[in-house]
């Protein structure tokens, strides 16, 4: 639509960003020879590939979908088998949006089972109304809870949406680790899930007691303190080779670490007969003890 068919438009035109989009290609096959052959002359035998009826071996590649090759997908029949959301989650999640990427239905029922685990983290298995209850979540939740604010608005800001979605994924299996539906992660997950899986997230927004849509609700707000992380994970080392690992302070100074490291019963069992050198101690990062035989 031109500015004369719409005058409030401004002068700098209709688009504020152009944004091309990648290609969604699918698996086809071809002989020895470069030809192509529609995928339902195709058989599977034993990890390969046939022409139906006869021993000729087939390649799989990825090509264009086309009504020749006859392997174009039909979005009506992947609604059918796993559900709208499934498939809006899918295309997102198979890789950067400029990319060009093959289709595979395998891809459609991992988000599937992630849309299953997201109704039982906040509304269950059982048949009984969830009780949801507003206490305060613990910190570890309330942290990945504000990182995924954090991450999922500037993701979708940038068109990242598979990274956006993979976070939401971290998020999901921390609140599955609750022993109580906090009420503040749950809506928050559930109106981040929102542009991504609308269906099942305006059933769950309903489950949680809101008679309004999602449309129409503000969205989520980190508070940057609380997404920081106040620990690291840390490896020791003998002599370059990794060892043991642990999770420790982020601010623990370099002669704690040695002394941890030191300590640590994985490590022991390396230094034993062994004459320590040194101590290499990166803060945040690694230790490595530098032995020789005693």
């Amino acid at each position: 639509m031109g500015k004369r068919a719409c005058p409030r438009l401004s002068p700098c035109g209709v688009f504020q960003k152009l944004f091309n989009q990648g290609m969604i290609l699918a698996f086809a096959y071809e002989d020895a020879a470069g030809s192509k052959v529609p995928t339902d002359e195709v058989e599977e035998k034993n990890g390969k590939f046939f022409k139906k009826g006869t021993d000729i071996e087939l390649k799989q590649i990825v090509a264009k979908m086309s009504k020749s090759l006859k392997n174009v997908v039909n979005p009506d029949d992947v609604v059918r088998d796993y559900g709208a959301d499934s498939l809006r989650l899918y295309e997102m999640f198979m890789g950067p949006l400029d990319a060009v990427k093959p289709w595979q239905t395998k891809g459609i029922e991992g988000m599937n089972r992630f849309l299953g685990r997201a109704w039982r983290s906040v509304v269950g298995d059982s048949d009984e109304a969830p009780v949801f209850v507003d206490e305060t979540a613990p910190e570890a939740i309330e942290k990945v809870m504000h990182q995924t604010v954090i991450k999922v608005t500037s993701d979708i800001e940038n068109m990242s949406f598979n990274t956006a979605i993979s976070q939401l994924m971290i998020f999901n299996n921390e609140m599955m680790k609750m022993d109580k539906r906090y009420r503040e992660p749950c809506e928050t997950f559930v109106k981040l899930l929102h542009p991504f899986a609308p269906h099942i997230a305006e059933e769950m927004w309903s489950i949680l007691g809101h008679n309004e849509s999602l449309t129409n609700v503000a969205w989520p707000e980190a508070d940057h303190s609380k997404a920081v992380e106040n620990t690291v994970e840390v490896v020791f080392q003998v002599n370059g080779k990794v060892r043991a690992k642990a999770s420790v302070a982020k601010d623990m100074d370099k002669a704690a670490l040695e002394k941890l490291a030191m300590e640590n019963e994985r490590v022991k069992e390396f230094m034993k007969g062994m004459q320590v050198v040194k101590a290499i101690v990166v803060p945040g990062k690694l230790v490595n003890i530098v032995v020789k035989p005693a």
